[in-house]
């Protein structure tokens, strides 16, 4: 495992794609020589027509376009299942559509999928807006976003071995209920608090929706966007039988593998 060499560093926003791109170079040396930002006609184009609306493009958005909004070399593309389109010439032909549904008003569309699985940011002025589905929120921030989808291109790229486990919502309410004793706030609270004995370190995009872990051995993802979906990757069979051992005695038969 070679994920101590591989940097994931916060920082200011107006440094988020440098630090993206020094994340992802760890792991492909060619990805910052494939990306291509949005030409800046196209950029204008999509500010005139929002600001014509009464909105602004948000500045951690300009900045992704700037930088690869032409083709960010598959990092957005690898949300769903390599079908995912976030190139700005998709997003110019289709963003306006939904500005005719009521659930999408004031929103900007930035990727989208045959499925429908299109992804959205709320155009409340936010430098740095969350990010949402149409199963609610996907991620607090966009930034968090990128550097979560950077995060599973490590637990693809970077070991030997993976394994998965997820509920359905309604076993996911089982679960919630089953340790309301522990009077968490939040669902991810309640995840973190029940993964404290691991001594994870928690990334520092995680959020309310994704709790990206870090352990000698192992990353963890747990993602909260539907149900309860958690991913463990190591180089070692060993590590990830005890870990399953242990979700599974913290969840029973509530998890499927």
């Amino acid at each position: 495992m070679i994920l101590h060499q591989i940097p994931f560093d916060p920082g200011p926003l107006d440094t988020m794609t440098a630090r993206l791109c020094r994340t992802m170079d760890a792991m492909d040396r060619q990805w910052s020589a494939r990306i291509k930002p949005a030409p800046a006609d196209k950029i204008e184009a999509l500010s005139s027509d929002l600001t014509r609306r009464g909105w602004t493009i948000p500045a951690a958005y300009r900045y992704f376009l700037k930088a690869m909004g032409q083709d960010d070399g598959g990092l957005l593309e690898q949300e769903w299942d390599g079908g995912t389109e976030a190139s700005i010439d998709r997003i110019l032909e289709e963003y306006p559509d939904y500005f005719d549904e009521p659930r999408w008003q004031g929103h900007l569309l930035f990727s989208t999928h045959w499925t429908e699985s299109n992804l959205f940011l709320p155009l409340t002025g936010a430098e740095n807006p969350p990010v949402d589905h149409y199963a609610g929120r996907f991620a607090d921030s966009f930034e968090n976003y990128l550097f979560q989808m950077a995060f599973r291109r490590a637990e693809d790229t970077q070991f030997l071995y993976q394994t998965c486990c997820s509920t359905s919502k309604e076993d996911f309410q089982d679960i919630l209920s089953r340790y309301s004793a522990l009077s968490y706030r939040s669902p991810m609270d309640l995840m973190e608090q029940l993964l404290a004995p691991w001594g994870l370190q928690r990334a520092w995009f995680s959020d309310s929706v994704r709790l990206c872990g870090v352990a000698p051995e192992y990353l963890i993802s747990v993602d909260l966007s539907w149900a309860l979906n958690i991913k463990l990757s190591s180089d070692s069979h060993a590590v990830l039988r005890q870990k399953r051992a242990d979700l599974t005695r913290l969840f029973g038969d509530l998890i499927h593998w």
